[in-house]
């Protein structure tokens, strides 16, 4: 790792611990922003030095940028389908047509594609049975489920700066 890119690391992540810090104690006063601004500086060096090989290049500073509006995405898609699962359990029909279906994901890499995979399990509804490759087979509860994975493919192609290709 150059010593830019891991300066530019540990950097990204002594300012989004000092965020997250600073949130957590809710407080302006010198001695806690101190105090906050050295542990961050602390733990974002020992961890690049430590991980900084291991971290998969994919993790960049905008992908951690843009990862809280995912998480905010992520969260609204999970709501959404809560509520639909909980329409269909409370209907006495029980409108349901459980099945697996393979979607070819146009994601490139282990680390998208298993975001993805994982991004559909949390979503209830949704499970991923198996990841092989670009082929995902998924569990849905009702047909309709299958439309909202190309939604999801699209968030995690947008979070590691993708695009669709051809």
């Amino acid at each position: 790792m150059s010593g830019g890119y891991a300066f530019s690391k540990k950097l990204l992540l002594c300012i989004l611990l000092f965020a997250f810090w600073v949130a957590l104690t809710a407080t302006l006063a010198l001695y806690d922003l101190v105090l906050g601004a050295i542990c961050s500086a602390f733990v974002a060096v020992i961890t690049v030095s430590l991980l900084g090989r291991a971290l998969d290049p994919r993790i960049t500073p905008m992908v951690l940028l843009r990862l809280p509006v995912f998480m905010v995405r992520l969260v609204w898609e999970i709501i959404k389908a809560n509520y639909d699962v909980a329409k269909i359990i409370l209907n006495p029909r029980l409108p349901i047509d459980p099945r697996i279906v393979e979607y070819r994901t146009y994601l490139a890499g282990d680390l998208p594609r298993t975001v993805f995979s994982d991004s559909i399990t949390l979503t209830p509804g949704t499970v991923t049975v198996d990841l092989e490759e670009d082929l995902l087979k998924v569990h849905c509860l009702c047909p309709y489920h299958e439309e909202g994975l190309s939604g999801l493919e699209e968030m995690v192609a947008w979070l590691f700066g993708e695009k669709r290709h051809g």
